[in-house]
This record gives C-alpha cells, structure tokens and sequence, in this order.
C-alpha cells in the first residue's frame, strides 16, 4: 500500500485541502495510517481523535480512526470538541498523542488536520516525513482498539481552575463562536462563570451560516459589535472554527487585533514577571513591540504559525505568547492556544482593572493600519514573488527581516508581507503613524510587487 498526496495540502503547521478535490476519505485514512506508523516508531500507543462541526468532519474522521488502527494504535475517539479539548486531553490526561480533524477558520469546503504529541508540535519536517511514509508504503501493521470518552466535562473543570471569581464586576459579554466547534461547551461554561451573558451563533453548524469562522478579520465580527452596541454590553469575545482563537471587541464595538490582546495580557504577566520576554511575530504592530519594551519587558518577533510559536516557546522558555490572528500561548495552560482559556484570561485581567475595556482602548496610540490584505497567489508565485522582492531590497541595500517572508521598518511604521500557511494567498500589513504615511507605505509595497510582476489587478 503506498500514498502520494497533493502537494497542496501538506502545509507547515498541518495538513489542509478542498474536501474531495484534493482531501478526500482515502486521504484521511493514509494521514492516520502514517501519523500511526511515526507515533509507533517512538513507542507511544494511543492517540486522542477529536473533529470540528464541518459537514465533512465526521467522515474523515472514521476514515482517520481506522488508519490509526491498521497501525495498531489505540484510539481514544472524543467526538466533536473543540482543538483546544484534544491539546487538553494529550496534557492533562497522560494521552500520548493528538489528532484533530479541522479546518480551522478556512471557508466550508476546507477540512484538515491537526497534530501533536506528548512531546510538543507536530510540523514543518514532521509532516513532510507523514508524507514520505504513505509515498513510500513503509507502514506499522497491527489491531488497535477503539473507545469512545466524553472529556468535555474535564475539560470545563478545568478552564474553571483559571477563573478568578474574587473580582466581580458583573461584565455584560456577548459571545459568538461563529458556530463553530466551540459551541459544543459554551452554552454549559458559561451558566458558571459570573455576569451576565449572551450567546449568539452558538449551534454547531459546518454550514457556518451566520458568517465566515476568522474572527481576525472586521468584517466577520460585525454581527458581534452589533449585539454589543445592541446590549449595552462591556465587551464581545469571539471564537474562530475549532476554537483555538479569541478575538474581542470592545464596549463601542471596535475589534482588537490580536496583538493589541497580547499587550493587554502582558501587562498582568509583566507584573507578575518583571523583565521576561513575550513574544509575536512578522504581522504584530509596532505598538506591541514599543508597549513591552515600555513596560520592562523583552519583545521577541518570530514566525507566524501557531506550532511556530509553540516551538520556540518551548526552545527559549517563553511564558508568554501570541499572534495578530488571535492564538494566544499560556505557559501555564502547557503553552497551547486555547480560545476559551485566553478569554478567561481576558475576564480576569478586565476584573481587575479599574478602567473599563473602552477606556483602555481610548488610551492606544493611534497607528493607520492596512488591515491584513490577502493577494491570491500560487504557491510557486508566492515563493517566486517573496525572493524577487528581497533581491529588490539587498540591491539597494534596504534593511529587512526575513524570518518569516519579509517585514521592512519604514519612517513611521512598517511594511510585510509573507505566504500564507494555510490558504493560497500572501500575508500583507502595513502600518504608519498618519494616513499619508500608510499611503507612501502601501504604495512604495505596491510599486515593488508590480516590478516581481505582480498584475496589478491582483492588487488592493
């Protein structure tokens, strides 16, 4: 038996495609079979299998379950749950490996799937050698076991740990979990946490009907401030499709990039650990890094991605981290991003402030910004595009950072673009302090990508 995937869907941090274009059921079995065949090579023998609501999850994720099998794995099947449930489960109940089946914040059609062991991440070399086992045909033979456990249970008891009830405000929050996997457990979680609540788009649909599961982008948010505005309320938390992203929008219905949360978690953690690093990455505003050097800490930029980050945090023993998307990394929550938990984390931090969320955004330094601007782009053309850009820059002897596509320091703010490592698109930011600013920024990236060829067409 051999396997050869698209080389489209083995992305850096997992594995993603168009359901029955270029993922289907036989592809599913292949990534159990060869994810089973790696884990026996290091000796571990079961595996948590959870899946997200998506129309096609279920399918796959039997398809998954059986390839796990033939590879004499034992499955602990959890069901639909959230991402965060199965990081939960490997940490918190001695499993010795993840695998979830989701598509994360991508459109309906996507699905994929996500890994981890007992021992951090799985990715980038990880799963390029998943793909060369199937290609190859080199798989381990056995008869695992199947069993079925509900650990949604253990898990709310366990994000309830991190609740701080002594500080009670009485926060007014609306919640939207884009109908997404997240909603399986809010509805319960949140008859126990204190304020008062509304739920909105909370029915599991993989149909995502109200709007489209990224809640980094302001226009999949606008249902939520709406609410907000509609309720009177303190704040909105939105969820992405498998729940392992927060977003938030503020009393006045303004969304919070994520690196605008991250600063604000920073400043509790910055309290309690003067000095330490807490890191972002390419995309972050340059208002992150200036608001931890200002309060005492070390900034630290790395690549986007969320088992990017996880590794590094691991490598340098980093407490705390996150991205503009939304992903947020506790050291105290095993170092895994965790949706639900970093709101709760948010509640805490609103609790025991004496300014309410509006007043703490009204005290940011105003930067214009770009928004994330997305240029669709094979993956051959994104890579192509990103190289003919920085021997544009190396030529005129132009500073830039390069550890993650390419991020250029302008007189007011700054520049970046980089390939996407879920959809087929490149990354673009930029920032500056004034509008004619953000306009030269802009203009000078567009005028750059027109010299790589670039069809101005395909510009914003």
């Amino acid at each position: 038996m051999k396997h050869t995937f698209d080389s489209d869907i083995l992305k850096e941090c997992d594995i993603r495609g168009v359901v029955d274009r270029n993922l289907g059921d036989q592809d599913a079995y292949f990534v159990g079979r060869g994810f089973g065949t790696m884990l026996r090579l290091k000796n571990k023998k079961n595996c948590l299998v959870g899946r997200d609501g998506r129309l096609s999850s279920k399918r796959l994720a039997e398809s998954t379950i059986s390839g796990l099998i033939d590879a004499g794995i034992d499955v602990v099947d959890g069901g639909l749950i959230p991402t965060p449930a199965v990081y939960f489960g490997v940490n918190a109940l001695k499993i010795q490996a993840g695998l979830m089946i989701t598509a994360s914040h991508n459109p309906p059609e996507y699905n994929g799937f996500k890994f981890l062991t007992d021992e951090g991440s799985f990715h980038g070399e990880d799963i390029v050698n998943l793909g060369s086992i199937c290609r190859e045909g080199v798989f381990a033979v056995g008869e695992g076991l199947c069993s079925q456990r509900n650990i949604i249970p253990e898990y709310m008891d366990y994000l309830l740990k991190f609740l701080d009830t002594r500080l009670l405000k009485n926060l007014k929050v609306v919640w939207d979990p884009g109908n997404g996997a997240a909603g399986i457990i809010l509805s319960s979680l949140l008859e126990k946490i204190p304020g008062d609540h509304i739920l909105i788009c909370g029915e599991v649909d993989g149909r995502f009907p109200n709007h489209h599961p990224d809640p980094s982008l302001p226009e999949n948010t606008i249902m939520l401030s709406r609410k907000v505005l509609e309720e009177k309320a303190d704040l909105g938390i939105a969820l992405d499709g498998d729940g392992d992203r927060m977003a938030a929008v503020d009393g006045k219905g303004r969304l919070l990039y994520g690196d605008q949360l991250l600063v604000l978690f920073s400043r509790d953690y910055l309290r309690r650990f003067p000095g330490a690093t807490v890191m972002s990455e390419v995309k972050a505003s340059r208002f992150f890094y200036d608001e931890i050097f200002a309060m005492g800490g070390s900034p630290l930029m790395w690549k986007v991605g969320h088992t990017n980050q996880k590794a590094k945090m691991k490598e340098e023993a980093i407490g705390l981290a996150g991205e503009t998307s939304g992903h947020f990394f506790f050291q105290e929550n095993y170092g895994f991003d965790d949706g639900l938990f970093a709101a709760i984390k948010l509640l805490n931090f609103l609790n025991g402030e004496e300014d309410s969320l509006n007043e703490i955004v009204d005290s940011f330094p105003v930067y214009h910004d770009s928004g994330e601007i997305r240029v669709s782009l094979t993956s051959e053309e994104r890579h192509r595009v990103i190289e003919e850009l920085k021997s544009q820059l190396r030529s005129v002897g132009r500073d830039h950072t390069d550890i993650d596509g390419i991020r250029v320091s302008t007189e007011e703010g700054f520049w970046m673009l980089r390939s996407s490592n879920t959809q087929p698109h490149l990354t673009i930011r930029c920032e500056a302090l004034t509008k004619s600013g953000l306009e030269e920024t802009m203009n000078e990236l567009r005028d750059l990508l027109s010299v790589a060829g670039v069809k101005k067409d395909d510009l914003w």
